[in-house]
């Protein structure tokens, strides 16, 4: 399923299948970037967040993770044992809520995203509301199927 089509149907409580596993969507939340684009993030179970890019049409299962990295983010690191090479940097609001409240309507984060050569996928993030780091690690999928 490509992301337009996700985004039609992904909704709070159903389940989605990503890398071969079934979880259950927790929420969802529409995030708005500064620049007036949107992209969609699920909270599923077991803790993995699923989130989409419309400009590349792939999908980033990732994981909460704690690590030592601190500001100011540079443009390559390691984490895991792999290099990864920064991506962006982007901002974004929560425009619309379902489901369990996991990210409040209106709470933002700012974030640095990397890419390992491999298709690993590491974000560092800053919840605007709280300050609190919110990092997430896990790699980059083509296909998603909501169920």
């Amino acid at each position: 399923m490509k992301v337009e089509e996700f985004r039609k149907n992904i909704k709070a409580g159903s389940k989605v299948v990503a890398d071969g596993q079934e979880f259950d969507v927790e929420q969802v939340v529409k995030f708005r970037f500064d620049d007036g684009n949107f992209y969609i993030k699920c909270f599923l179970s077991d803790g993995f967040v699923l989130a989409d890019d419309s400009n590349d049409d792939f999908f980033v299962l990732v994981k909460e993770i704690k690590n030592d990295i601190s500001e100011p983010f540079p443009e390559s690191l390691e984490y895991d044992g792999k290099k990864f090479n920064f991506l962006f940097e982007a901002h974004a609001v929560a425009e619309e809520t379902e489901g369990k409240e996991i990210f409040k309507f209106g709470e933002g984060e700012r974030f640095w995203d990397y890419e390992s050569e491999d298709g690993s996928y590491l974000s560092l993030g800053i919840h605007d509301q709280t300050g609190e780091r919110q990092d997430f690690y896990g790699k980059t999928i083509e296909e998603v199927e909501v169920v």
